[in-house]
C-alpha cells in the first residue's frame, strides 16, 4: 500500500519533532528501509519551501530535496489536471492546499498521513497519525 504525506508529517519526520504520531513514524521508518512508499504531494514541498524560508522548520529545502531523490520510496506526485478535476469535488473542507493532498490521496487510493483533525474528521479519506 502506498501512503501521501501532508506538510507537518513530513516535515515533523525529517526534523525528529516528538509531535509525529506513532503510527506516522512507523510509516516513514518503513518507507526508508523500502518496505513502502510515501507519495509527496508537489503542493507539500511548495509549503515546505516557505516554511524554510521562513526558518521554522529547523532544516534547508535542499535537505528535503535531496532525501526525496535519494529515495526510491518517496514519490513526487505533480499538480495536474486530474487533481484539479478531484479538487472540485472536495466541498467539506475549504483551504486549498488541504483538498490537494486529499485529491492526490484519493486519486492514489493511498492512506493520508496528517494530524489535521478536520480532515481525519471529514471521513474523505482514511488517515493515520
Amino acid at each position: 500500500m502506498n501512503y501521501v504525506t501532508d506538510t507537518h508529517g513530513l516535515i515533523w519526520y525529517l526534523t525528529g519533532n516528538k509531535k509525529l504520531g506513532k503510527e506516522a513514524l512507523n510509516l516513514f521508518e518503513k518507507a526508508d528501509k523500502g518496505d513502502i512508499t510515501i507519495i509527496v504531494p508537489v503542493i507539500v514541498l511548495a509549503e515546505i519551501i516557505y516554511i524554510c524560508e521562513k526558518r521554522e522548520a529547523g532544516l534547508k529545502i535542499q535537505q528535503v530535496f535531496d532525501t526525496i531523490k535519494k529515495s526510491l520510496n518517496y514519490v513526487v506526485y505533480n499538480l495536474d489536471m486530474d487533481v484539479l478535476e478531484k479538487v472540485t469535488t472536495i466541498k467539506d473542507i475549504l483551504e486549498i492546499h488541504d483538498r490537494i493532498i486529499i485529491a492526490t490521496s484519493l486519486l492514489t487510493n493511498s492512506k493520508l498521513i496528517t494530524k489535521d483533525e478536520e480532515i481525519s474528521n471529514s471521513k474523505i479519506v482514511d488517515t493515520i497519525w
